[in-house]
């Protein structure tokens, strides 16, 4: 089919190109709206005139109402370094940093169409007419159709012309753009007086905007002569959703704030490893703190390591069930349990490589000489070393590359994942087994590797000399699980053979961990929506299981225009109590009536807005949307009518 349609496109540029342009590609999104995906296809060729001149940007800058994102200045000590944590001992953290992640930064408007659409404009309809009936178009093979974007100038207002090849019908089609019209005018009588006889299928969509991003579609098939244009009691119900990171709210904000510090965090341990392969020296980055006195971080090093309050979150109460947005306002301040998710809210707040590097110098130190009352219970690398060290069980170490780098990594997404599991325990939303990493990993065990040997073992020191063939052999804390691991990991380095490893980093693994995080967020975000605007708490463990279950979209970064979109079924008798009596948003309505020989379609799109380009809309006359105060729509007519050869 594509090979085909290539080909007419091909003839059409010889014949047309020097006073036309012609594309040969996905069909414009005004399109694809007023006719249908269906109808549409994947791949059209359009003939219309295209304008450069500058125009179209005054519209767009007249129409578009995203914001220009802050910019923050740049540290002294460092450019490269972005502030997106603050401080947890001083209120100053620069919150419009998480803004400004790219200098060039390109936001998504909000306008329903792309930005090529607003230079294109339409031909004279006799033109395209001529085309169309000129004797090498129609002698002309292929299966798809050709599109010709016409200027209205006809009483038709004619917007598109189709010419579509088929092997065994003519097939025509016109698209006219028919004005304005209030909602109580749209009504089967007119629509079937319009598509010329009583039609023998009716396919209906109706549209409801909950909010601009979210939205409710009814559709069903009807057999009648004056089908029912409302149907909320036996219709296939769908809700879609679109989350952009760029207008996450205040009540999960935070947590996304987390989830952008652990894809820095990964992006330099990466972009590392690479210059390390290149044979480029230097240190890692870490760019993600706002700065910390250091003697200040050492107290509270020393006293979130030996602090004897009570270990129990005072905010557990029951089976006492939470509404979804009062948990997530718990879970920001709830109680940390574990050493190193209290850890992982100092250590971030560093504010470059060399302190980070201090950092958790200071806090071995203190694991190894202090009386510590907070053991760790996670099972990542970071707690296994304070335990070792606390036991007497471990020469200091010293950390070096990105190992530092690699350890806060593992701790963040440690503690970023039990906030979330947090939310969606204590909501009863579902369980934690959907939570989990759709890789099988296995857990890391207590903390005592077996066939290791029993002595004083260094994470620095090991590594110095040829190890003695046999017993005696020094190993690291963590050689066991490093041997494994090994195999799998990117960036093992040259010196696996020892494998004396401080940290492990894998960076598909990693990947696959921070897109799971962006998974269970952006669920969480499509369900408060669904919360605040539909309230439909009989459905928000259905939804979840759906959500979580979808196959992992892997992210390796995060900025303001990353996306996501839910689009689930819901039955009928879930939402008709909040769309009953309510006008549709849009409305698509297709009649057809056929016989062996013939098929005349007319598809009817209503639209609160107008899907095309202002340039593009201006040059069909219609009356002001002020002329009433009821819903008024923007309406559009597709016939095409398909005859037996």
């Amino acid at each position: 089919m594509s090979a085909n349609l290539a080909n007419v496109y091909a003839e059409l540029m010889r014949r047309c190109g020097e006073s036309y342009t012609i594309t040969y590609g996905a069909p414009p999104t005004y399109l694809v709206s007023a006719v249908g995906p269906a109808e549409a296809g994947k791949k059209i060729v359009l003939v219309f005139k295209e304008d450069r001149s500058g125009s179209a940007a005054k519209f767009r800058a007249a129409t578009t109402t995203t914001p220009t994102p802050t910019k923050v200045s740049p540290k002294t000590e460092g450019s490269a370094d972005l502030d997106l944590t603050g401080s947890p001992l001083k209120d100053d953290c620069l919150v419009d940093a998480i803004g400004d992640l790219s200098i060039d930064l390109q936001l998504e408007h909000s306008n329903p169409w792309k930005l090529e659409e607003e230079y294109q404009r339409g031909i004279p309809v006799d033109k395209a007419r001529a085309i169309v009936c000129s004797e090498f178009l129609q002698l002309a093979e292929g299966l798809g159709s050709v599109w010709f974007l016409c200027d209205g100038s006809d009483p038709a207002q004619t917007q598109l012309l189709q010419y579509e090849f088929n092997p065994t019908h003519f097939s025509r089609g016109i698209l006219s753009y028919q004005g304005v019209f209030p909602a109580y005018q749209v009504t089967s009588q007119s629509l079937v007086r319009q598509h010329g006889k009583a039609p023998d299928e009716t396919l209906i969509e109706n549209s409801y905007q909950v909010n601009p991003h979210m939205r409710l579609r009814c559709s069903w098939t009807s057999n009648a002569g004056l089908p029912l244009l409302v149907n909320l009691h036996d219709c296939e119900v769908a809700l879609s959703h679109t989350f952009r990171v760029g207008e996450c709210t205040p009540l999960t904000q935070d947590f996304m704030n987390q989830l952008r510090i652990l894809v820095f965090i990964r992006e330099d341990i990466v972009s590392y490893h690479k210059d390390v392969k290149q044979g480029v020296t230097r240190d890692p980055t870490y760019r993600c703190g706002s700065g910390i006195d250091m003697d200040e971080l050492r107290d509270s090093i020393n006293q979130t390591m030996t602090d004897v309050s009570g270990f129990i979150d005072r905010y557990s109460i029951g089976n006492v069930e939470f509404d979804i947005e009062d948990v997530v306002q718990r879970a920001k301040v709830r109680r940390l349990t574990d050493l190193t998710d209290k850890l992982w809210e100092l250590l971030k707040s560093c504010g470059c490589y060399k302190d980070l590097k201090m950092a958790f110098n200071m806090l071995f130190q203190c694991a190894a000489r202090c009386n510590i009352v907070n053991t760790p219970t996670n099972k990542n690398r970071l707690a296994k070393i304070i335990t070792e060290l606390a036991n007497r069980r471990l020469a200091m170490p010293c950390l070096s590359g990105a190992e530092p780098l690699e350890l806060l990594l593992e701790i963040g997404m440690e503690k970023l994942y039990k906030d979330y599991e947090f939310i969606y325990t204590e909501s009863k939303l579902c369980s934690t087994n959907l939570l989990k990493e759709d890789s099988s990993e296995a857990p890391d065990g207590d903390g005592s590797p077996q066939n290791l040997p029993q002595l004083r073992k260094s994470l620095h020191n090991a590594v110095r000399g040829d190890p003695t063939p046999g017993a005696g052999m020094r190993k690291t804390l963590l050689h066991h699980h490093g041997a494994v691991k090994t195999g799998n990991a990117k960036y093992a380095g040259d010196d696996d053979d020892a494998g004396f490893k401080n940290s492990h980093f894998d960076e598909q693994e990693s990947t696959e961990r921070v897109s799971k995080l962006f998974q269970i967020h952006c669920t969480l975000e499509h369900l408060l929506m669904m919360h605040i605007h539909l309230n439909l708490s009989n459905v928000y463990n259905d939804v979840c299981s759906e959500l979580l279950k979808k196959p992992l979209r892997l992210v390796e970064s995060i900025d303001d225009q990353l996306s996501d979109v839910m689009d689930i079924r819901l039955s009928a008798h879930y939402v008709r109590d909040h769309l009953d009596g309510k006008d549709p948003y849009s409305r698509h309505v297709t009649m057809r009536s056929y016989n062996k020989f013939r098929e005349l379609k007319t598809t009817f799109y209503f639209d609160s807005e107008n899907i095309c380009p202002p340039n593009l809309a201006q040059c069909f006359q219609c009356d002001d949307k002020e002329m009433v105060k009821e819903r008024t729509y923007h309406s559009w007519i597709y016939r095409k009518i398909r005859s037996l050869k």
